[in-house]
């Protein structure tokens, strides 16, 4: 039964989450199609299929754009912050180069994505965003049924923050959201970033559930101190991606030269390195500092998270809270096999120059790893709603004293 005592403060992040929900869903949907598709880091054209906007606009195989809008290309962030502003029937301006000689172009985009899918694509993103809203379901029915509880309240903002986790800003995006008063822009677009700070929640879900010896203050600490590091520039840059999208244009060729950032690329997409960016007295050399930092808290929350949970179900001595402790291990190892698969899929070609093999590419397996990973989320909330670890553990041990 739903908890009628609930802080207002719930309603509103749940309010923002099933409202960014939503619109990202509609713009993935019904946003602007795909131009083209572009090979990095030259930014060359390397699929124009016939019919498609590009290649009516008379862009060959080979080309290689140099600006769009009038806004330079210097990295694949910068076409992405430039397709994000990308409208249905708005011409788009492209600069190409050719044998040498530069040429002015015009896209204009005429039919929704889904119109420009394939059967597989449509398949694909169907099942996404159903395991999506079974995520953003079960993050409002755990969250205001123990509302009280704090480890609730974290395992259903992790619930939501990956309902609405974006690793490339998809076609048109942020020209929606700048049609959009700013009281709701804003929050969809820091909303949607959230999944860059989801290691520290991540963490203190653990912590809190399993880590007795750690004090409220230490997990406090753990979360606040990454979440205003991080937090100040995903908010300047949420800010600059919708309303001021040249200010993100930067020497990308000097950021994305450092091994660890390209390494962010591969595994995390585009996002980090475009709401990591717009700083006070930008450096390129404080960017690349500021993301190797950042992907370094991640590996090491997450991993302590885990370690966390692997010794609270090692030391466990009431058999019952083990096995509990024991099925939540096991979907988090399931966790990591979903994201394996998915990063091997995704960069096999670039890492080991072949094609990928028939077990990681073949769409059926595509398929039923988003419904594995469905195992993860029902198994926590199952968790949290059916008792307390750490008071079924102090019951046993002061029934033994």
């Amino acid at each position: 039964m739903l908890c009628r005592r609930v802080p207002w403060w719930i309603y509103l992040i749940a309010a923002v989450y099933i409202l960014t929900f939503g619109f990202n869903a509609r713009q993935e949907f019904w946003g602007p199609a795909n131009a083209g598709v572009l090979s990095w880091p030259a930014a060359q054209a390397a699929d124009v299929s016939r019919g498609r906007p590009m290649e009516r606009a008379g862009v060959r195989a080979g080309d290689v754009l140099i600006a769009v809008n009038r806004q330079p290309l210097t990295g694949m962030p910068d076409w992405f912050v430039a397709r994000a502003h990308f409208e249905l029937h708005r011409p788009i301006d492209l600069r190409i180069q050719r044998g040498g000689q530069s040429h002015s172009l015009t896209v204009v985009i005429t039919e929704p994505a889904w119109r420009a899918w394939s059967t597989l694509q449509l398949l694909r993103s169907g099942a996404l965003y159903l395991v999506r809203f079974i995520l953003l379901l079960l993050a409002i029915c755990v969250c205001f049924s123990r509302p009280e509880r704090r480890c609730v309240r974290l395992v259903a903002l992790l619930f939501a923050i990956g309902a609405v986790a974006e690793g490339y800003p998809s076609p048109g995006w942020a020209a929606a959201l700048g049609h959009l008063p700013t009281v709701l822009a804003v929050p969809i677009c820091l909303a949607t970033a959230s999944c860059l700070l989801s290691s520290p929640v991540w963490l203190a879900f653990f912590a809190d559930l399993a880590c007795s010896w750690l004090s409220q203050g230490l997990q406090r600490a753990l979360v606040l101190v990454p979440g205003v590091i991080f937090g100040v520039p995903i908010i300047c840059s949420a800010i600059a991606l919708i309303y001021f999208p040249e200010v993100l244009a930067r020497p990308w060729p000097q950021v994305l030269s450092a091994t660890p950032v390209d390494l962010i690329q591969d595994i995390a997409g585009v996002a980090p390195l475009i709401f990591f960016n717009a700083l006070p007295a930008y450096r390129p050399g404080v960017q690349v500092a500021l993301l190797d930092v950042w992907f370094g808290v991640t590996i090491l929350y997450l991993t302590t998270g885990s370690l966390i949970l692997a010794l609270a179900w090692r030391r466990s001595e009431n058999p019952h809270e083990r096995r509990r402790l024991g099925a939540l291990c096991f979907v988090v190892l399931v966790f990591g096999v979903v994201i394996v698969q998915n990063l091997l899929e995704r960069n096999w070609l670039k890492w080991f120059g072949t094609s990928p093999p028939i077990l990681l590419s073949a769409p059926a397996v595509s398929l039923s790893m988003y419904f594995l990973f469905l195992l993860v989320p029902l198994t926590l909330a199952h968790y949290v709603l059916t008792g307390d670890g750490r008071a079924a553990e102090a019951s046993t041990r002061n029934a033994r004293t």
